[in-house]
């Protein structure tokens, strides 16, 4: 059933924060494996030498999936307000 207005709600309880909280999960999932292709595209195109490679890699997975997670986490907050 329904929680009562009374009683403070869990994160877990709350539906638009379970929205959002999947959104940040899949936006940041989707984000990494994009970043993860295009950086490795990059480094080699780009003749980044040895272990620099790696650490390229690193940082555009890691900067592209929280952009995505950022980015598609506010999307559902905005559709969450809405309703």
């Amino acid at each position: 059933a329904h929680p009562t207005p009374t009683r403070a709600m869990s994160l877990t309880e709350n539906r638009c924060v379970n929205r959002v909280l999947t959104g940040v999960a899949l936006g940041s999932t989707v984000g990494g494996a994009v970043g993860a292709c295009y950086g490795t595209y990059e480094a080699f195109s780009a003749g980044i030498p040895g272990m620099l490679k790696v650490r390229h890699v690193g940082r555009t997975t890691v900067g592209s999936a929280a952009l995505f997670g950022l980015f598609l986490g506010a999307g559902s907050l905005l559709q969450c307000g809405r309703r």
